[in-house]
């Protein structure tokens, strides 16, 4: 049995057991699209859903950094998650739930180690990073 075959039977599989619960009736042959729907909003761990597990974060060195064009387990969890992001008017600001290399930096402020040795920015301070927040946790 092939990996091809084997793919187009968990499509058959997955196909008439959302119709089964969903009380609609299947056919062979039937809408890939109707499956892809079901697939991509079915809850996976972590509250995930199969859209977020486009990519993963991997080592590089002493960084965490979100490869979107790989697959798999996390091979690590940055000290803080998100990007800063290019928006209107060259604004520049944080987006935690984004995923990627940052678009820009603010002109001002900081990355500052808290006690629990957490990693914040700062926007209203000034002088260099005291963290570092793609390094692994």
């Amino acid at each position: 049995m092939t990996l091809r075959s084997l793919g187009l039977m968990l499509s058959l599989v997955l196909m008439f057991a959302v119709a089964a619960a969903t009380g609609t009736p299947a056919r062979a042959g039937g809408s890939a699209a109707a499956v892809t729907a079901v697939s991509r909003n079915a809850p996976l761990r972590d509250g995930a859903t199969a859209l977020d597990q486009q990519g993963r974060y991997k080592k590089q060195g002493d960084n965490c950094v979100w490869d979107a064009n790989d697959g798999g387990p996390n091979q690590c969890t940055p000290q803080v998650k998100g990007r800063f992001k290019r928006g209107a008017n060259d604004s520049c600001t944080w987006d935690a739930n984004d995923a990627g290399p940052d678009q820009c930096r603010p002109p001002k402020g900081r990355w500052k180690k808290g006690g629990d040795n957490s990693c914040a920015w700062n926007a209203d301070d000034d002088g260099p990073d005291q963290c570092n927040p793609r390094q692994a946790k």
